[in-house]
């Protein structure tokens, strides 16, 4: 067919199916007489990489938010980054040829331990460690050529970032959302901070130090997510969910199902009274309830001598004292120590009563319905709790015990007790540490800690926790809108059109927790005006892991590189002892020897290449076992098309040397190549815009190549 389209006169059907611009000067340059290789790659990318770098917004264009999670600034890219960076930049840019105004930008999520022990091993101060390591990625992303909204670029540990997300600490702080309980945590003695129960494995270690975790009992500060549970719930149904398919599964299991009610009763124990949340399922229990039971390791009971000590708590529905037992002989809500019985009303209360030796009074039967409604009423009323949410939803621990992170906006004073910092001394920022002062936790900082409390001007102390890294992500996807604004976080007009943000792409394993918590924090800022939307993401992309082929003796269970591996026959042999090696696709890591260097395939085959390597065979969701047998394929992809296009010049610039064609044969071929221009662009045009399996839209694009090289004989 390609034989015959050559003496065809309108050249601009293949010109146009083929997408390629064409120059008469930059023919000249001689680029198409030779063979494709990895120069001339090289040549291209270098011609076209500040055309790349330079994006020009569409004032009257729609807009389209496209947002790859930021990473954390390790200092060097990693086989996940570029495919998911890949996968962003190939949505952003089909949108953008389609006449978008594009949003497409990129920060850094620069906060956090990883940062600071590797700080401390360099002996180097944190900011400084930082800083090189963003310059370095940031490079690093250019040679990939990626098409970034850099005018837009954040970093959450800049004070003129994280000013604001102490803003919308004491914004929390206000509503009462922000508050300080005793709990019992995860303590990692190597790293000497708090880890949430999904850092620790399931052999009871640090995800990060691998040390055995410690239980202690610290005053934290929390954020109530639990407030918002239900309506958490209640919007994985909404309409504007598009894609979500099991992460919303993963999210509602999270949450679970919102069957029951807290409210906040106030213990008495040692002369001191202290909040404590009772979960029931049965409302009515609020205003009939006639004890509370606990468990014996509640964490209001640690360090108390129970012997002696008569314990009641204030209920403050009924505006009255009950009696609280302290027992492990009652089935608990999954994930409370507290239960609340009314024995005269539940035959299950009864029996607990009777177990316990505890004398019942009898009640007259009531409308279970009617009490329900009033109980909640009530609650809600005197802002004593009344919202649903699942027994085993906990509050979102923010404390760190560590250096690098947001500082809690927070004053002690003795007169004054808990004093919000005023939003005009907004950003507290961390103190400067230098290499003589090493790296230490805020409390050592003394000239840093001791302060002047803004009420009464007396001597005070900082709060000298951090906040967990997951609150500066929890609304950077506003700030990116509006990241030079002085005055507010961001500025809702800024919101207009781009929000719920039409695509977020990133890796499975934050579909849960970060999810979770932008998803809170979304709500939380609607719910002040701040947004239009509840919901902050439209679509979903989650990618699969990259993953490399690792190498594992069987009997130590030690993993060693593939140069010290034979294969003989089906089985894989270590090649010193002779034992035999498991073979398997594991996630890239340096201690498996599986990873692969980004900076290798730049310098072997170019940004473009590399990227279409990433992209193609698989869709964005499954996970991608990388390996340099796959690359045969894109490469000689890239081949053919090469030829095509180079054929194609060739004889149109020996047009008039060619000789006349039957008409019924030119309109046989122009029509075979108009159809296959028509349904190769849709398929691929919906792949890309849509579906977003870009795999299957490169698919696409070989097949229409392999059908215009079709010769006829």
């Amino acid at each position: 067919m390609l034989s015959r389209l050559y003496e065809m006169k309108n050249w601009a059907i293949l010109s146009r199916t083929l997408t390629v611009r064409l120059y008469t000067n930059k023919c000249s340059l001689r680029l198409w007489d030779n063979d494709i290789n990895t120069d001339i790659k090289l040549n291209i990318e270098k011609y076209w990489s500040q055309e790349v770098s330079h994006i020009e917004n569409k004032k009257n264009a729609t807009p389209y938010y496209v947002l790859p999670m930021f990473p954390y600034p390790s200092g060097n890219l990693h086989m996940g980054h570029v495919r998911v960076y890949s996968i962003s930049d190939a949505i952003a840019r089909i949108q953008r040829l389609n006449g978008a105004n594009v949003v497409h930008p990129i920060g850094w999520d620069a906060f956090g331990l990883p940062a600071e022990n590797a700080a401390i091993e360099r002996n180097i101060p944190p900011p400084q460690w930082t800083e090189t390591n963003i310059k370095s990625m940031k490079d690093q992303l250019h040679q990939l050529g990626f098409g970034f909204n850099w005018n837009k670029e954040i970093s959450t540990c800049d004070p003129k970032y994280y000013k604001w997300t102490q803003y919308i600490f004491l914004k929390l702080f206000e509503k009462g959302l922000a508050y300080q309980s005793k709990a019992q945590v995860n303590w990692d003695p190597v790293d000497k901070t708090v880890l949430a129960d999904e850092q620790v494995d399931e052999l009871g270690c640090s995800w990060r130090s691998g040390a055995k975790v410690e239980k202690k009992y610290l005053t934290q500060w929390f954020i109530k997510t639990t407030k918002y549970a239900k309506k958490l719930f209640d919007g994985l149904s909404s309409e504007h969910l598009d894609n979500w398919k099991d992460i919303i599964n993963l999210q509602k299991h999270w949450i679970g199902e919102c069957s029951g009610i807290v409210v906040t009763f106030r213990i008495k124990i040692n002369g001191d009274t202290k909040p404590l949340d009772v979960w029931t399922s049965d409302p009515y229990k609020y205003v009939h309830g006639q004890f509370l039971t606990l468990s014996t390791n509640h964490i209001l009971l640690h360090n108390i001598d129970l012997s002696d000590n008569v314990i009641t708590a204030y209920n403050p529905i009924t505006k009255s004292e009950i009696p609280v037992y302290i027992t492990d002989n009652v089935t608990y809500p999954e994930g409370r120590d507290v239960y609340i019985a009314c024995p005269a009303l539940s035959q299950e209360d009864d029996l607990i009563a009777h177990s316990l030796n505890i004398p019942v009074t009898d009640q007259k039967r009531i409308n279970i319905d009617n009490e329900n409604r009033s109980a909640i009423d009530a609650a809600i009323s005197e802002h004593i709790g009344g919202y649903f949410v699942s027994s085993k939803l906990k509050d979102w621990l923010i404390s760190r015990q560590r250096y690098w992170g947001t500082p809690i906006p927070i004053i002690y004073c003795k007169n004054c007790g808990t004093v919000p910092v005023p939003y005009e001394d907004l950003p507290v920022t961390l103190p400067k540490m230098d290499k003589e002062t090493g790296i230490q936790t805020l409390e050592n900082v003394s000239y840093w800690v001791n302060c002047k409390c803004p009420k009464c001007h007396s001597k005070a102390k900082r709060e000298t926790d951090t906040m967990d890294t997951f609150v500066d992500s929890s609304w950077y996807y506003y700030r990116f809108l509006d990241s030079d604004n002085e005055r507010k976080p961001f500025d809702k007009e800024k919101l207009l059109d781009c929000t719920p943000v039409n695509i977020y792409i990133g890796g499975k394993e934050h579909a849960v927790l970060h999810l979770y918590y932008a998803r809170f924090m979304s709500y939380f800022l609607h719910s002040l005006g701040w947004t239009y939307t509840e919901e902050p993401f439209r679509k979903l992309v989650v990618q699969g892991m990259v993953m490399g082929q690792s190498y594992k003796v069987k009997s130590s269970g030690k993993y060693i590189p593939a140069e010290n591996v034979d294969k003989i026959g089906k089985e894989y042999k270590e090649k010193n002892t002779g034992e035999t090696v498991v073979v398997q696709w594991e996630k890239m890591s340096k201690s498996k020897y599986n990873g692969e260097n980004p900076k290798r395939l730049l310098q072997a085959y170019g940004c473009d290449t590399t990227r279409l390597l990433m992209l193609a065979d698989v869709p964005p969701a499954t996970p991608r076992r990388w390996s340099d047998a796959t690359l045969p394929g894109v490469l000689n992809w890239q081949h053919r098309l090469w030829m095509t296009v180079r054929e194609f010049i060739k004889h149109r610039n020996n047009a008039d040397n060619l000789k006349p064609v039957d008409q019924t044969i030119l309109e046989q071929c122009n029509e075979k190549i108009w159809n296959a221009r028509n349904y190769f662009t849709a398929t691929t045009t919906y792949h890309f815009k849509y579906t977003h399996k870009l795999s299957v839209g490169i698919s696409r694009l070989q097949s229409l190549t392999s059908t215009l090289r079709v010769r006829n004989t």
